[in-house]
């Protein structure tokens, strides 16, 4: 711990200016500052503004004589024990005996021996230096215990935090306090697939202002720079100056009053993360501020990496449940869809009982079908795999679709949907995505609303955002819920006798995907029994247009036009290769249905055999085959002249439904991929499609391209 002590000040106080001249020459050896004061007055002025060592007094002045001067001196509480030396040519004793009844500490008759006052006056120079350096350092020690008393209470709060993003936004600002700086911010970047880096920042009231604006930016060159170095860094005010690409990264110009970052480091001494923090208070960081970091630092490390096990233990243990849930929720629309299967073909029922068992068999296979392609989301999501395709587009619309939708279910419960749209509101936006999470919010909504009750959707302009709101009257959540409403698997209740179906995934994939929208999720409920409140933040399209495209209704619309004029397959030869028995009977009795002639095999090999009998218009293959697969198929055909069927129309029908089986698909050849189960109507619209297209001339340029198509049923 260093106090380190400057120059000190002395005070000369005489009337004639000779005099102050000659002491101010005899003193000057001494290295410190000298004040000359020319009268009584002006030393008590001086007196006001500065702090002396000691003061060299004149008795015979003017107006106000040394001992009066002296007087006044000693009735302030800040200079009662301030040395005072008279020097006066006066020898009289009651000169004398009235110095030191004034506690005056010398009495020099001049003329005197420069050697000698200059002996004098610094004693009193090293015992004042020596007094303040004991005060600094009283003072330092009583800074660092209030320091470390800061980081006791935030190593309580940090460990008590419930989840991992509480407990960064707990250490931010326990650095912050610590640290006695106006701005930190703190980096937890774990490399595991799937998971996000967190970050958190704390202000100070200065920086008020400026955070209203914009949210503070994240120092990226510097936060490399520490956690590739991963040992502390502290600059000064100068040396930070000389970095103008680091002040961008810390948005503050000039420079601040220091910067200070300490890094994160696990167990194996790998980093995991920084703290930062800049603009000091007053002066610059110190080695206690250093010290006390690190410090906050090491207990910040080992929270965070507890805090990861635990919920690497919940994940495990929320992972069993999610098994159990997941068998529940599968089994139980395959068990519809088998009883009623086995009631129409065993029973004889009327027109109207068939019609009520075959909705049943379409409503659970559609249950399923979104319970397959949530799991599917989620594995994009662990892997890092979620991809965007963001454009230009109106947000009404897609929020329109996603109501329209669920609006009967809402109808049969007794529920009414409000809405509230503004339709000029545009995003840069994946269309089908944005519409998953208005469903997902709403579906939620609708599932934890009472009958009779209400469900609000908004959608309004927010400053430099699109904000959509769902609320609802139901349910609610519990506050110690609330901050794991967006985790995976996480449901309130996960016990056998839990009223709600649902496999905890739906919420999470909102907030995954509103992330990859550069956007913001977050969650109200004033408790339970009492509703809750989901608001999604989305940056608005940066330049406004004044005609926008089609909407999604729109298009849809023209899409089920075209599709249904495309619905006569009358003069196509398909052919169907699939080699499960059932599905090939369905598939062929659709495209007949729609007056297509279609050969339908089980095998590669047979459908290169089909080949040999009558070329076909388009091709329908699965992938998974035994034997010889689909790739291994469409590759064999595209090797074959083009008057021999090589630039024949495919379709990649397919339970593999990943965007890299999609890409896998089309590069092998396939010039469409559709994923299983599929509509029969998006089934006869994709052969159309394939085959108008074909007839035009396009495929052969998409296949050289290297493109295609995704069918998503």
């Amino acid at each position: 711990m260093r106090a380190e002590v400057g120059r000190v000040n002395i005070l000369v106080v005489d009337d004639r200016p000779e005099q102050l001249l000659s002491l101010e020459a005899v003193l000057a050896p001494l290295g410190e500052n000298v004040v000359k004061a020319a009268s009584g007055r002006e030393a008590l002025r001086s007196l006001l503004q500065e702090e002396f060592a000691v003061i060299l007094l004149d008795i015979n002045m003017p107006e106000i004589d040394g001992f009066e001067t002296a007087t006044l001196i000693r009735k302030r509480r800040s200079t009662v024990h301030t040395p005072i030396i008279f020097l006066t040519a006066h020898t009289d004793r009651v000169y004398v005996e009235r110095s030191y009844s004034l506690g005056a500490v010398d009495y020099i008759m001049t003329p005197f021996a420069p050697e000698v006052l200059r002996t004098k006056v610094s004693v009193f120079v090293d015992l004042f230096k020596k007094t303040q350096k004991i005060r600094l350092q009283a003072e330092s020690l009583r800074a660092h215990a209030e320091q470390l008393q800061r980081l006791n209470r935030a190593a309580l709060t940090i460990n008590s935090a419930m989840s991992l993003d509480a407990m960064v936004a707990a250490i931010t600002e326990a650095a912050r306090d610590v640290g006695g700086a106006h701005h930190a911010m703190t980096l937890v970047k774990l490399e595991k697939p799937g998971e996000r880096a967190r970050t958190a920042v704390s202000l100070s009231e200065r920086y008020a202002t400026f955070q209203q604006e914009a949210p503070p930016p994240i120092a990226g060159r510097l936060c490399a720079y520490v956690c590739g170095r991963n040992r502390p860094l502290r600059m000064t005010q100068s040396e930070l100056s000389q970095h103008p690409e680091w002040l961008d990264d810390l948005g503050q110009r000039p420079p601040p009053r220091g910067y200070l970052a300490v890094p994160l480091t696990a167990s194996d001494g790998q980093n995991i993360g920084t703290i930062q923090l800049s603009d000091r208070h007053e002066g610059e960081f110190s080695d206690d501020d250093e010290t006390v970091l690190v410090q906050l630092a090491q207990l910040a490390s080992i929270a965070i990496q507890n805090c990861v096990h635990a919920e690497a233990r919940e994940a495990n243990r929320l992972k069993d449940e999610f098994l159990a849930t997941l068998s529940h929720e599968l089994r139980s629309p395959l068990n519809a869809i088998l009883g009623w299967t086995h009631l129409l073909r065993s029973e004889p029922f009327d027109e109207q009982r068939v019609s009520h068992g075959l909705e049943v068999i379409e409503r659970n296979v559609a249950a399923q079908t979104k319970l397959i392609e949530d799991l599917l989301d989620v594995s994009r999501v662990a892997t890092g795999k979620l991809r965007i395709s963001a454009a230009p587009m109106a947000l009404a619309p897609v929020v329109e679709i996603a109501i329209d939708a669920i609006r009967p279910a809402a109808e049969a419960k007794g529920l009414t949907i409000d809405v509230s749209l503004d339709p000029v509101i545009e995003v840069n936006g994946d269309v089908d995505r944005l519409q998953q999470v208005v469903s997902n919010l709403t579906s939620n909504a609708l599932k934890f609303t009472r009958p009779g009750d209400h469900i609000l959707v908004s959608l309004r302009r927010a400053g430099a955002y699109a904000e959509l709101t769902v609320r609802d009257t139901g349910e609610g959540i519990a506050p110690d819920f609330l901050p794991f409403v967006f985790e995976r698997f996480r449901q309130a209740d996960s016990t056998s006798r839990r009223t709600h179906a649902g496999l905890g995934i739906g919420l999470s994939l909102v907030r995954h995907i509103v992330e990859a929208h550069s956007g913001s999720v977050i969650a109200e409920s004033p408790g339970l029994q009492k509703g809750s409140t989901f608001v999604v933040r989305l940056p608005l399209l940066g330049v406004e247009r004044s005609s926008l495209a089609a909407s999604p209704k729109e298009a849809r619309s023209r899409s089920l036009m075209s599709s249904e004029a495309a619905s006569d397959l009358g003069g196509l030869h398909v052919l169907l290769v699939e080699d499960d028995a059932d599905a090939r009977e369905l598939l062929q009795e659709v495209l007949s249905q729609h007056h297509a002639e279609v050969t339908a095999v089980a095998s590669a090999s047979e459908a290169l055999a089909a080949f040999c009998v009558a070329l076909p218009h388009v091709l329908v293959s699965d992938i998974a085959m035994p034997g010889e697969d689909g790739y291994e198929l469409i590759r064999t055909i595209r090797q074959r002249p083009p008057h021999a069927g090589g630039d024949l129309p495919a379709l990649a029908l397919t339970a593999y439904a990943r965007k890299e089986d999609q890409k896998r698909a089309l590069e092998a050849g396939f010039h469409m991929h559709a994923t299983k189960p599929i509509e029969p109507a998006a089934l006869v619209a994709a052969v159309a499609s394939l085959a108008a297209r074909a007839r035009a001339g396009e495929l052969t340029c998409v296949r050289e391209r290297g493109a295609g198509d995704e069918l998503n049923p």
